[in-house]
C-alpha cells in the first residue's frame, strides 16, 4: 500500500463514526409490511396548514434510550400516479420531537406535553407525491422528500407510562389533494362522537333584535373537544361561558327559571363559568380557549351530558342587565383504549390550532434513524 499512514487514519475516523440503525414504527404493525390504513383527515402533506402530534407507547418504539437523527414517513400504496406536475412546495415545515408522560392523549395540543419538545427541522421543504409503484412504498418517499434529516442529533428516553411524541406542522403547502397519503395502521379504541342539541330560547339584547342564540361545534366525546359560539349578546361586551351538568334545578331553584321583568331564563346550574368578550356583532366565532370544553381521555366520562349557556352584560337589555342564550344540551360519546399503543392529534387548516378537531387510535408509520 502507498498510503499506509492515510488508510490508518481513514480507518480509525471511520471507526470513530457511530452506528447508524433503524426504529420502524409502529412496531406491533409490522412495519416492514404494507400497514392496515391511512389517516383521512390531518393528513401532513394534503392541507394547506395542518397540526399534527403522532404518539407512540414504549411497547411500540421497542427502545427505552436512543439518539435520533432523522424521521422518514412512506406513502400508502400503490396508488395511481395522479396530479399536476412535481415537485410541490411547503413554506413552512417544522418537525419537532421527544416525550410526554400524560396517560392519554386528548385534543388539547399544550396539555399532551409534559415538557417541551425539541425543534429538529424548521423551514421550507419540496416534496413529490405519491407514484403509486410498490408496496410497502419505499421509506422517504420519492427523490426522499419524505426524509427529514434532523439540524442536530436528539437524545431521547422514554420512561415507564411514556409515549414518544413526533410532531409535525405544514404551513402554505402547496399540493393539497389525494395523492400524498401517507402510511399507517389503525386499531381500535378512541373517542366515538356523541350528540348536542339546544333547549329554550334566549332573550334579546335590545328591542326588535334576534334572540341571543348559542351553537356548539367539534368532536363530543371524552379525550376530544368541543366548542361553543353565540350571536346576539350585545357587541364589544363581557360574556360568560356556563357549564355544568344539572338543567332541573340551581341553588334550591328549579330550572328553567325566567328572571322576573324579563323574558331571560336560566337553563343551567353553573359549576363552570368562563368570562370572554364578544365581538362588534354581538358574537363568539371561532375556536376561543374560554368557549372550549375539552374532558380527559376516560372512561367515567362516557355518556355525560353537559348543559351549556352563555350570558353577556348589556345594561340596557332588561332591569337585570344580562342577556341570556338558549342552552345547549351535550351527551358525549364514549372513550375507549386504544388497541395498540399509537395515537394521533391534528387539526386539518391550521399549523397554529390549540385544540385538535380530530382525535384517532391512529399510529402513522415512521422511521427514525438513530445513532
Amino acid at each position: 500500500m502507498k498510503h499506509p499512514t492515510v488508510a490508518t487514519c481513514l480507518c480509525l475516523a471511520a471507526a470513530s463514526l457511530p452506528a447508524q440503525t433503524y426504529l420502524a414504527l409502529p412496531a406491533t404493525a409490522n412495519p416492514a409490511f404494507e400497514l392496515n390504513s391511512f389517516e383521512p383527515r390531518g393528513m401532513p402533506l394534503m392541507a394547506q396548514n395542518t397540526r399534527v402530534q403522532m404518539f407512540f407507547d414504549a411497547a411500540e418504539v421497542g427502545s427505552s434510550s436512543f439518539v435520533a437523527d432523522e424521521v422518514a414517513f412512506r406513502y400508502d400504496g400503490p396508488l395511481p400516479a395522479v396530479g399536476s406536475p412535481a415537485p410541490f412546495t411547503v413554506n413552512r415545515f417544522v418537525v419537532r420531537i421527544g416525550t410526554t408522560a400524560v396517560p392519554v392523549p386528548t385534543a388539547d395540543f399544550a396539555a399532551n406535553l409534559t415538557q417541551p419538545l425539541t425543534t429538529v427541522l424548521d423551514g421550507p421543504r419540496t416534496f413529490w407525491p405519491d407514484q403509486g409503484v410498490a408496496a410497502p412504498h419505499p421509506w422517504g418517499g420519492p427523490n426522499d422528500s419524505l426524509r427529514f434529516p434532523f439540524s442536530t442529533p436528539v437524545p431521547v428516553t422514554i420512561g415507564a407510562g411514556e409515549w414518544l411524541v413526533i410532531e409535525l406542522t405544514v404551513e402554505g403547502n402547496s399540493f393539497v389533494f389525494a395523492h400524498a397519503i401517507l402510511d399507517g395502521a389503525s386499531t381500535t379504541g378512541g373517542p366515538s362522537n356523541g350528540s348536542a342539541t339546544t333547549i329554550g330560547q334566549g332573550c334579546e339584547a335590545a328591542p326588535g333584535a334576534p334572540p341571543a342564540a348559542i351553537s356548539t361545534f367539534g368532536l363530543y366525546a371524552p379525550g376530544a373537544a368541543h366548542h361553543v359560539n353565540a350571536t346576539g349578546l350585545g357587541a364589544n361586551t363581557i360574556a360568560v361561558c356556563v357549564f355544568g351538568v344539572d338543567a332541573v334545578q340551581s341553588g334550591g331553584l328549579p330550572l328553567p327559571f325566567t328572571l322576573p321583568g324579563s323574558n331571560c331564563t336560566v337553563y343551567v346550574d353553573p359549576i363552570l363559568l368562563n368570562p370572554i368578550l364578544t365581538d362588534a356583532a354581538g358574537a363568539i366565532t371561532g375556536v376561543q380557549p374560554a368557549a372550549t370544553l375539552s374532558f380527559p381521555a376516560d372512561t367515567s366520562f362516557n355518556g355525560l351530558v353537559v348543559y351549556e349557556q352563555v350570558l353577556s352584560l348589556v345594561a340596557a337589555a332588561n332591569p337585570w342587565g344580562f342577556v341570556l342564550t338558549d342552552a345547549a344540551e351535550v351527551t358525549l360519546g364514549s372513550f375507549a383504549a386504544p388497541g395498540r399503543g399509537t395515537y394521533s392529534v391534528s387539526h386539518d387548516t391550521s399549523a397554529n390550532a390549540l385544540f385538535a378537531n380530530d382525535v384517532r387510535s391512529f399510529g402513522f408509520a415512521a422511521r427514525l434513524r438513530t445513532l
